[in-house]
């Protein structure tokens, strides 16, 4: 019997073994928590496109929108950890959403890091025939009539979400707030004149300012993006308000690590592309590699800065 056991663990570990050398022997699933035509999604899928040839079975991008990206990294952590799905997700999912809402993933420490891509700063833009000249403007409208000023975002508990609260609390406006999905579903809303302002991120609204079909109020962000230099912070507005957002691969804990290596090398090579260089610069991006590690390392010290933000967000109501 015992033979017999001996035997079927081996046969076993050689099985796992050989699956593992075998990667990527099917087609792979990347996953993105927001609907086509978002940041996340414009990104994924040029970083797909470089990423193919080393997915000789395809390299498929799955929209799988839902509480402001949680349900996409809810996927990864409770996923099968083969490897063949990882998603591209901002870094709030992991830092903040579980600090706000009851998720199946807890913390940082839920999923497995691979690599961060690029960082970015939002924008508060409005549509071409607002009456808001500046975020001065908007603002001085909200403390007229609180309540009133509505501005649009790409979910609960994102990073633009939390830029939101934080403006109103140093501006001392109320606005009334309006999630979405993201900027598809978002941009009809605002060029509709059904919202007044939105949160977006300069990867989706280049080609709306470009067309001039809507304007940039301010950045959130410490300087002027270099490609948005006429677009001013809101600090320079009168609200010390800039947070940042980091977009990255994660996948299931338990993924073995050298499949975790085989998906880390095939971005951080498409990152070092001229086509991808040339997209981050023309959309906004910061290029910013960090390993799995590092990326670890970083969203505990977020959460813990997340966590006392909440606080104070709370303590102002």
């Amino acid at each position: 019997m015992k033979k017999y056991v001996a035997a079927f663990g081996l046969a076993l570990t050689a099985s796992i073994g050989m699956a593992q050398s075998n990667y990527p022997a099917q087609a792979v699933t990347a996953v993105v928590g927001y609907v086509p035509g978002g940041a996340a999604d414009i990104i994924m899928r040029q970083l797909a496109i470089l990423m193919g040839p080393k997915f000789p079975s395809g390299l498929v991008v799955l929209n799988r929108p839902g509480a402001g990206g949680s349900t996409a990294v809810a996927s990864i952590a409770q996923g099968k950890p083969d490897g063949y799905t990882f998603a591209f997700v901002p870094h709030s999912n992991l830092t903040l959403s579980p600090q706000v809402n009851k998720l199946s993933y807890k913390n940082p420490d839920d999923i497995l890091p691979i690599i961060n891509v690029v960082n970015y700063s939002t924008l508060l833009v409005v549509a071409k025939n607002s009456p808001y000249k500046d975020a001065k403007e908007l603002l001085a409208a909200a403390k007229a009539a609180p309540g009133t000023v509505s501005v649009g975002y790409p979910g609960d508990t994102t990073i633009s979400h939390l830029n939101v609260l934080e403006l109103e609390r140093v501006a001392k406006v109320e606005l009334l707030k309006v999630p979405f999905t993201g900027w598809g579903q978002g941009s009809p809303q605002l060029l509709g004149g059904h919202i007044n302002a939105a949160v977006a991120q300069p990867t989706e609204a280049t080609s709306f300012l470009e067309a001039g079909t809507v304007r940039g109020l301010a950045s959130f962000s410490e300087k002027r993006q270099t490609g948005l230099p006429s677009v001013p912070t809101m600090k320079e507005q009168g609200a010390d308000v800039g947070i940042g957002v980091r977009y990255m691969l994660i996948t299931t804990k338990g993924t073995p690590p050298n499949i975790v290596k085989y998906i880390h090398d095939a971005a951080k090579a498409a990152t070092e592309t001229k086509e991808f260089k040339d997209f981050a610069a023309s959309h906004g991006l910061e290029l910013a590699y960090q390993d799995g590690n590092a990326i670890r390392e970083a969203a505990w010290a977020d959460y813990r800065k997340y966590g006392e933000l909440l606080k104070q967000l709370a303590a102002s109501k």
